[in-house]
């Protein structure tokens, strides 16, 4: 029991020179069945039959491909390299990937997402962007989980809120809109309160998995914030150090802090990013 490889060609550079390159993908698989005869070889793996000779003349075929003998070694290394290269490469991409936070919801939230009435769930957002989302409506809101009383459902709708709390601040501040208080005063003031609905539903029907539409409607709301007629936001700008100054288009535009150019309020948004 030997390993073939297989090769596959996608593609050809330098035609013009005595020596084009081949690019090529490379695979392997185990040999079934291997017989040798007189010097001839033959290979048979999956149904396919390959087969070669060992004379001094004769090419060594590599998964189909004539290499020059005195080169079959060394390409086979360059084969056996690609493939370790490969492989420690899906690993790095692996680890990478562990390090990086889920965005999705941990296991218990989805869970009681998924028992709630979706329809109390949906009346739950649209309170919350409307600012009547008191510990009544909370309540009410997870009473298709089953609770008996209303301080049991409280404490388990405020359970799932904090939760998603945490991922929506995560979101605010990878977004530039430095914490989950201020992201939400912008989201729900600053933005078209529909839109602003259906992004927050999107991103939680979706269990947290799909944080797009949400993100988008962060950074409308947070251009729109950005105004010399928004005296809240050019107080608190002042008193965190910065010059501000009206812009031509009624927008506002910075400096200091470590901006040492004027800048728009959209792309001072970079600057407040939390990585």
């Amino acid at each position: 029991m030997g390993t073939t490889y297989k090769f596959q060609a996608h593609s050809v550079t330098d035609q013009h020179t005595p020596e084009p390159t081949i690019n090529y993908h490379t695979s392997e698989s185990g040999v079934s069945q291997y017989k040798s005869v007189d010097g001839k070889e033959s290979m048979q793996t999956s149904g396919v039959t390959r087969v070669s000779s060992r004379s001094k003349d004769a090419p060594v075929y590599i998964g189909g491909m004539a290499v020059n003998p005195a080169e079959a070694e060394a390409f086979i290394e360059e084969l056996e390299g690609e493939k370790e290269e490969l492989e420690a490469k899906a690993e790095q991409e692996a680890e990478e990937q562990e390090k990086t936070p889920s965005e999705s919801f941990d296991q218990s939230t989805n869970i009681l997402l998924d028992d709630m009435d979706q329809g109390s769930l949906s009346n739950a957002i649209n309170l919350a962007i409307n600012g009547q989302l008191d510990d009544d409506n909370l309540a009410e809101s997870v009473r298709s989980l089953g609770f008996s009383d209303r301080d049991s459902a409280l404490e388990v709708a405020r359970n799932i809120t904090g939760a998603l709390n945490e991922k929506f601040d995560r979101i605010a501040q990878e977004e530039g809109l430095r914490n989950s208080n201020d992201a939400w005063t912008m989201l729900t003031s600053w933005n078209n309160r529909a839109e602003a609905s259906k992004a927050l539903g999107d991103w939680m029907s979706g269990r947290g998995v799909d944080s797009s539409r949400l993100r988008e409607a962060m950074r409308e709301s947070f251009n729109a914030y950005g105004r010399a007629d928004n005296p809240i936001l050019v107080e608190n700008l002042k008193a965190d150090g910065y010059e501000v100054r009206a812009s031509s288009g009624g927008g506002i535009v910075l400096k200091g802090n470590g901006l040492d150019d004027w800048t728009t309020w959209a792309e001072a948004r970079e600057s407040f990013r939390e990585w």
